[in-house]
Parts: structure tokens; sequence; C-alpha cells
């Protein structure tokens, strides 16, 4: 597998307007970069190997026929199917969770970038072609794997409103044609408010 991978993170900004933006959700949660072969690490933003916190993501090993290095979010869902941040805390920082809290808390993991596939590091690689190739990947895994969708071609004021209106954290704008900066806080991406 390849040398670790920072992960890129969305300034604050206004809503942007215009063509050539992506739209996503944000799940608010816990990020992860996934490197995934046999077995999934997960590493988090402060890079820490957070694997044995989350045994049940060892799932997105089964759905991959290559190695990859996904990005992504680990989110636990409220009875509503929101995310939930404050479930979410009981999982946090529990290096081995016991099968009782992985039943009453079980996690996702929502992945929204292809970082490396198959040994083909992507990230020069334009935002809309790793979606393309993401989404190819079929890394669809019940609730324990997701690739939740994103919306281009639309007014990003929808999209915050659907947020606003389905209790989500907010939206992230990514520009289409933007490579993946790791470690980097970009404008490429922005962190919208749906209040």
């Amino acid at each position: 597998m390849s040398a670790q991978i920072r992960p890129m993170l969305a300034s604050a900004g206004p809503l942007p307007s215009g063509p050539g933006w992506g739209f996503e959700f944000k799940w608010d949660g816990v990020r992860a970069i996934a490197y995934v072969d046999e077995r999934v690490r997960l590493v988090s933003r402060n890079d820490r190997d957070i694997s044995a916190s989350y045994p049940e993501l060892q799932a997105v090993a089964d759905l991959v026929e290559h190695p990859v290095v996904l990005d992504g979010e680990i989110v636990a869902l409220d009875a509503a199917g929101r995310p939930s941040f404050g479930s979410l805390q009981s999982r946090m920082h529990v290096g081995h969770p016991s099968a009782e809290l992985l039943r009453q808390v079980p996690v996702g993991y929502y992945v929204f970038d292809l970082l490396e596939d198959d040994g083909e590091r992507l990230v020069r690689t334009r935002y809309v072609e790793r979606r393309r190739r993401l989404e190819a990947l079929g890394l669809t895994g019940g609730t324990t794997v997701q690739v939740p969708p994103s919306f281009a071609g639309v007014d990003g004021a929808d999209i915050l409103e659907a947020a606003r209106d389905n209790g989500f954290e907010g939206v992230v704008a990514k520009r289409l044609d933007s490579p993946y900066e790791p470690g980097r806080r970009s404008r490429h991406w922005l962190s919208l408010d749906p209040s």
C-alpha cells in the first residue's frame, strides 16, 4: 500500500454560483482515510490508526477486487436515519468495542473520494473523474458502506435547503475540475452551513 495521504480540508466560504461545482452533504462523523487491501487500515485526521475502534468496517475489504485508498466519514445514524455525532461519541476512543457496543451503536463508512485505485495515485486527477471511478467500484454494502450522492448541474441553494430540511450538518461544494490537495485547506472545497 502507498504512503499515507493526509485528508484535504474544506474552507469556509459563500455558496458558489455558476457551473463547475458539485455538492455533497456533510455527514457529521469521524473523517478517516481507508487503506484497503486484504484488510482495512483506517487513519484519522490526526494520523491515528483507528481501525480497531471500528471492526465492522473491515467489510470494506470484501467489496473491492484490488487495493484502493478511500476518503470518507465514519457515521452513526439516529432512529430517523440522520447522522448523529452524539451517538458516535460513545464509539470514539474505544480501542476494542464490545459486542454490545457494536450492536447498540452501529457505524457505516460513507465514502466520498477515491485517492488511489489499484496502485494508481489519483490526487492530481479532477474531482469529477475521481467520483466517476469511485462510483464504478460499486461500494455498497448495506448500511456498512455507502457512496453518498454528489450533485452537479444543480443550484447549490436547493442542496442547502435539502440539508436543512433533513437535519444534515451542511454541504460541501467541490470544484468539478479540482485535484485532491493532501493536507491542505483549499478554496476548491467550500464548507457551507445550512442555517
